[in-house]
């Protein structure tokens, strides 16, 4: 397990990732009973097992944790999983000792499935290795396999119009396939905006690793989707295609604000329009489930809107809820999130972008894990970054400030100590 501390000037930060990492920790499966796989609790906590969804979304504040073995094991479950005869769908949920959930699983032609998640596991995967530098989640022949399969095999096995977009049915029933995380649209989608915003993420993962051809696929999903899904008397994106092609506008949830999330709806005016229209829903028409708003803090940390960030942030902690998900993100929310924590462990750099709202002046984050590297991160507001290598294979980069800007750039031997201003140059 990982020394992560979180210090703050505010006592409410400090309680928060106490309680956070406690209760993650408490989940943890790998030696709860024999025959386990390295894994932890990862769905309701009535039901003993790990969903795709959530080990997913759980595997950033679970590598801070120290929980890399678990992840890396139940992410190539996952992956070995999706076989022809499922055609190349993973399965939903396993029991910790490896088990198909006879719950989500009646044989490989009646087992819950959505196709965003079919993209989500490529894209964390290839997010842990930015983290960890382990090779593993590169060179692992059932990842690799899954990885090229999720945006080859799996698309041409649902892409009955040959656009390059899988569909689901569009029966509603999510033993049939589901287009979107949303089980309950109010019409159901055979192409979700969540869907192809993931799309989109696990080509530019893979882009990184395999070649601009994976990077042009996801450009022309990204700009299709941008000149055709605006529906400017809402301000909004359409939230997926009906089964008779029309696009169906409004509110979606995990549709409608997954789309910021991963970028796909780009920058500029209509991006603004469009997270204006999701605070506005999110006061009028909440989600019903507690765990959807763990995404909202990525959300508004990507886009800069730090207090809305911190706004849901709050929300979270404050619900004290028993679901995984809810103490998993909020590790990482606390730790990734407000210091704008963007590893590439591979390459030895990590670039730092404070998001710190007024009401927390300081925090710091101690055996902070990238790669071989055990740092010491301190942010005082926007103004001054403090990095402590305490060890490391080697000398890393460290990048403040946001991207596009006049950014700060150190490179720090183990044992070295820098404290750097995001809006200066550095010395010559």
């Amino acid at each position: 397990m990982s020394d992560l501390l979180v210090t703050s000037d505010n006592p409410y930060v400090e309680d928060a990732f106490g309680w956070a990492r406690k209760r993650a920790l408490d989940w943890v499966q790998t030696t709860a009973a024999p025959g386990n796989l390295p894994s932890y609790w990862a769905g309701y906590p009535s039901r003993p097992m790990f969903y795709s969804r959530d080990v997913c979304h759980q595997a950033i504040g679970a590598h801070l944790l120290g929980l890399d073995a678990e992840n890396f094991a139940m992410f190539r479950h996952f992956a070995r999983s999706a076989t022809a005869a499922r055609k190349w769908y993973p399965l939903w949920a396993f029991h910790f000792d490896g088990r198909p959930a006879a719950l989500d699983y009646h044989g490989d032609e009646h087992f819950v499935r959505e196709i965003p998640a079919v993209f989500d596991l490529t894209y964390r995967s290839l997010g842990q290795y930015d983290w960890t530098g382990d090779r593993r989640w590169i060179d692992d022949p059932d990842l690799s396999a899954y990885y090229l399969r999720s945006v080859s095999d799996f698309v041409a096995a649902h892409d009955a119009d040959g656009d390059g977009i899988p569909e689901a049915p569009g029966t509603g029933d999510i033993f049939d396939g589901a287009a979107s995380y949303n089980e309950h649209p109010e019409r159901p989608l055979t192409v979700a905006a969540d869907g192809l915003a993931l799309h989109c993420a696990a080509l530019e993962a893979l882009a990184r690793h395999h070649g601009d051809s994976y990077r042009t696929a996801a450009r022309s999903i990204h700009e299709r989707f941008l000149s055709t899904w605006w529906h400017e008397e809402s301000g909004s994106f359409a939230r997926g295609r009906l089964q008779d092609q029309t696009l169906d506008s409004g509110w979606g949830l995990e549709t409608s604000w997954f789309v910021p999330m991963l970028g796909l709806s780009g920058t500029g005016e209509r991006n603004e329009r469009f997270l204006d229209y999701i605070e506005e829903q999110l006061e009028l028409n909440p989600p019903p489930n507690i765990e959807a708003f763990t995404y909202l803090p990525e959300v508004f940390f990507r886009h800069r809107r730090d207090e809305s960030a911190w706004r849901w942030l709050r929300h979270i902690i404050d619900s004290r809820d028993d679901y995984p998900e809810i103490s998993f993100t909020v590790v990482q929310h606390l730790v990734a999130g407000l210091l704008g924590l963007e590893p590439d462990a591979a390459s030895a750099s990590l670039t730092i972008d404070s998001h710190l709202p007024a009401d927390i002046g300081r925090l710091k984050a101690d055996h902070v894990r990238v790669g071989g590297w055990d740092l010491a991160i301190t942010q005082e507001g926007r103004h001054a970054t403090e990095i402590a290598v305490h060890s490391g294979p080697g000398p890393l980069t460290v990048t403040v400030g946001p991207a596009g800007t006049s950014t700060s750039t150190r490179t720090l031997e183990p044992g070295q100590t820098a404290r750097v201003s995001p809006h200066t140059k550095d010395p010559s």
